[in-house]
């Protein structure tokens, strides 16, 4: 079993509830591994979402022996006959097609969901072995970034630890997304790099993204690490929308935040976005389970090996 492949069988156990694949419901159960492994990464919202997820499932699903085939195909809801039963109706048709009783043919589903998800996890390893995870020279290791909400105007303390895949690397490109607001619909955004390097360029390629260069202090080797900090601030007076994000471009190792909240004025709730795409933390409504502020005012999260073009952060409403 690798890394991932927990997770992945969480999701699949997940999907098998109810209708299995047929619910209404789908794009809100499925869960960051499966969305990777159906959706475009460029367009993780595009169209067709069932249709994808059934086909990539059905793909990975067929090099599994026959017996396992079956009990996903029937577990899953993929299997023509069953499509529409809920769950309890699929595992009783399973058991009379196997001659076994009920519960044989639920742990044989699990059984079936084990294999899946090493199956599943193969396949996005082999997909991520093709992808750059570092087309501009360098990946990130670890970005660490404490939020504060409790400052006269929002402001990110950043702190990345970066990779260099080629040698000679000498300037590094960082971005950040600012949402503009009905308030604001051009927002602005201010930097300072704290250490590890200068700022020698910023651009505004489009509304809201903001692009910075850092120039290092020396060269970088293949394989060298080197560690630099950016302080990012809201303008006074604009509004920020009530969340922080990190939606990585190119390989994420390690994603570690912190929100300082202002104790005198705490959110109504908090919650952890893990693997969302935009439109699940766009709006996302009161969640059944949040975070609570510590005795300083803060949350802390922790995220390893990013899914590609996934949210991963923070979210709140006062």
């Amino acid at each position: 079993m690798g890394d991932l492949t927990e997770p992945i069988l969480q999701e699949l156990r997940a999907i098998r509830k109810g209708r299995g694949l047929q619910a209404s419901n789908l794009g809100q159960r499925v869960g960051p591994q499966l969305r990777n492994l159906c959706a475009d990464p460029s367009r993780p919202e595009q169209s067709g979402f069932r249709r994808s997820l059934i086909t990539e499932l059905s793909r990975c699903v067929s090099r599994l022996p026959p017996d396992m085939r079956l009990a996903l195909e029937v577990g899953l809801g993929l299997l023509a006959d069953v499509q529409g039963m809920i769950l309890t109706d699929r595992v009783s048709w399973l058991a009379s097609r196997i001659g076994r009783q009920e519960r044989t043919a639920l742990r044989r589903m699990a059984d079936a969901e084990q294999l899946l998800s090493e199956e599943i996890e193969r396949e996005l390893a082999q997909r991520r072995s093709r992808m750059p995870v570092a087309p501009h020279g360098w990946y990130l290791e670890l970005l660490t970034t404490l939020l504060r909400l409790d400052t006269p105007t929002p402001e990110a303390h950043e702190h990345r630890k970066i990779v260099a895949t080629h040698d000679g690397l000498q300037t590094v490109m960082t971005w950040l997304d600012v949402p503009g607001t009905q308030a604001d619909a051009r927002p602005a955004l201010d930097v300072d790099v704290l250490y590890g390097g200068r700022l020698v360029r910023r651009e505004t390629p489009t509304t809201g993204r903001f692009t910075f260069i850092v120039q290092l202090p020396e060269p970088l080797r293949a394989g060298a690490t080197h560690q630099f900090g950016l302080i990012l601030r809201i303008p006074e007076g604009q509004p920020m929308r009530p969340h922080y994000i990190m939606t990585p471009e190119f390989q994420c190792d390690r994603f570690r935040l912190t929100v300082r909240f202002d104790r005198d004025k705490p959110p109504g709730w908090i919650r952890r976005v893990y693997g969302e795409t935009v439109r699940m933390f766009d709006s996302p409504g009161r969640p059944a389970e949040h975070l609570r502020p510590d005795t300083a005012g803060e949350v802390h999260l922790d995220f390893d090996n990013l899914t590609l073009y996934l949210g991963y952060g923070a979210q709140w409403s006062f």
